[in-house]
Parts: C-alpha cells; sequence; structure tokens
C-alpha cells in the first residue's frame, strides 16, 4: 500500500500558479490532496515555464495528457512513448498559434507498484528518495547550472547563489527532440519515502537540510507541512509544490 500527501500552493509573490501535480489520475490545480492507494501509484509534478508564457496552461496539458500512463501494470517504454507524445501535442500548439516561447513545462514523475520503481525528469523539478537514513536525489536537474557543475565551472554549493540557477536546458516544449531522463529499479521496499518538488522548495532548502527534515521521521503529513513552512520562511517567491509518497508495510488480513 502506498499513502500520499500532497500540496500545490501559489505562493507570496504571483498571481498565477504555474505549478500542477496529478496523483494517479487526479489534478490538484491548488491546496491539499492526500489518500492511500492499494496496488500502484503515479505521481507527476509540473512547473511551467513563466505565467505570462502560459506555462500554466502547458502544465495542465500535458498532464491530461499524461493521463493514460496511470495504470496497474506499467512499463518503462510506454511512459517514454507518452511524454514524448506529449510533447509533439504542445510544440503543435506553439506552432499553430505561434507561440514558439511560450508553453513550456518541466516535468518530473514517478511510477511504482510491487514490483518496479520508474522516475523521470525534463528540467529542474526534482525527484528525492528518504530509506532508513539515506536521502537521494534521484533525479538530475537539466539546467544551466548543472551543466556547469559537471564540467567543474561550478559547486553545488556556488550554484544556489547563482544567478541564473533557474535556467533550464530541456523541458517539455523545449524542442522537437524530447530527451527524457528516465530510470526503472525493483520495486520499493517498507518505509520508503519519495518526495518530489518544485524548484520553489530547492531553491531555499538545500539537500542536507531536507535530509535533516526526513531524519525526524515524522509523518508524511507532518514532513509534507514542515518542508512547505521551511519554504515560505526561507523566502520562497516561486509557486510551491511538493507531494510525499510512503510505501507501507503490508498488512495480512
Amino acid at each position: 500500500m502506498f499513502k500520499y500527501c500532497s500540496i500545490n500552493d501559489i505562493g507570496v509573490s504571483y498571481k498565477v500558479n504555474d505549478d500542477k501535480i496529478m496523483i494517479n489520475d487526479v489534478i490538484i490545480e491548488e491546496g491539499t490532496y492526500r489518500g492511500e492507494t492499494k496496488d500502484y501509484i503515479s505521481a507527476i509534478l509540473c512547473d511551467g515555464v513563466s505565467g505570462e508564457f502560459e506555462g500554466n496552461r502547458a502544465a495542465l496539458e500535458t498532464l491530461q495528457n499524461l493521463k493514460s500512463i496511470v495504470k496497474e501494470n506499467l512499463i518503462k517504454e510506454e511512459v517514454i512513448e507518452k511524454i514524448k507524445e506529449t510533447n509533439t501535442l504542445i510544440r503543435k500548439i506553439q506552432n499553430d498559434e505561434n507561440k514558439k516561447n511560450a508553453l513550456k513545462t518541466t516535468l518530473v514523475g514517478i511510477y511504482s507498484n510491487n514490483d518496479i520503481f520508474i522516475y523521470y525528469n525534463l528540467g529542474d523539478s526534482r525527484a528525492y528518495r528518504y530509506r532508513n537514513t539515506y536521502f537521494q536525489r534521484l533525479t538530475k536537474d537539466d539546467s544551466k547550472v548543472q551543466n556547469m557543475i559537471d564540467a567543474g565551472l561550478l559547486t553545488e554549493e556556488e550554484a544556489i547563489t547563482y544567478p541564473e540557477r533557474n535556467i533550464i536546458s530541456n523541458c517539455i516544449g523545449y524542442s522537437d527532440e524530447c530527451k527524457i531522463n528516465i530510470h526503472s529499479s525493483i520495486g520499493l521496499i517498507p518505509n520508503d519515502i519519495i518526495f518530489l518538488c518544485s524548484d520553489g522548495v530547492t531553491d531555499v532548502i538545500d539537500d542536507d537540510t531536507l535530509k535533516s527534515i526526513f531524519d525526524k521521521k515524522n509523518s508524511i503529513e507532518e514532513t509534507l507541512k514542515e518542508i512547505h513552512s521551511l519554504s515560505i520562511k526561507n523566502g520562497s517567491k516561486d509557486n510551491i509544490s511538493l507531494i510525499l509518497i510512503k510505501k507501507e508495510n503490508e498488512v495480512n488480513e
């Protein structure tokens, strides 16, 4: 069984919420959402690029088109095919409406059943896993600063305050060629926690601080509230969205 909770918050500075999340086939445009599911879970988070360029529309179109990958048995190839189809759809809208600089969105998602765990991303929205006391960033940002880190031109610490840290190098709608970062492994184990978030969180909270919050071993609802509150306290000016999922022990009835 999987328990989950989420929040999608417009934040303190924006009039438009470009973040959108979907848990199984339920899209959450604003507010909190929680529940549990027995056999499988799909969770996807999109951060539309800038409200004035219809990022919120791109995020919503993307999630609506990805509803078909919410099913009991899913393989990695189906995810790849559907994301590429979604990118083609967004590119067509850009061309048809002469909005080639608009309608773009990041994407991060996971799928898990009892046998497989799939995670994927485009852009700088992230997925993490907390297992026992090990906090692991699963995804790698498609961003200018990540490219500079990879080239040895910038450290992780310097990247936190680098002026161009929000420039992404890949996303839905970025180009006709859709390069997806996707991985699969054996299924999650009991007490694993998966954490998805937009850069409204990671721009103001570093990985070490996130780990210290998970180390408290609070409920996922309490952890969600603490990360959300700290994002605001630390001065996040962006939309703030996050999803927490916990793999529960199976109980024999």
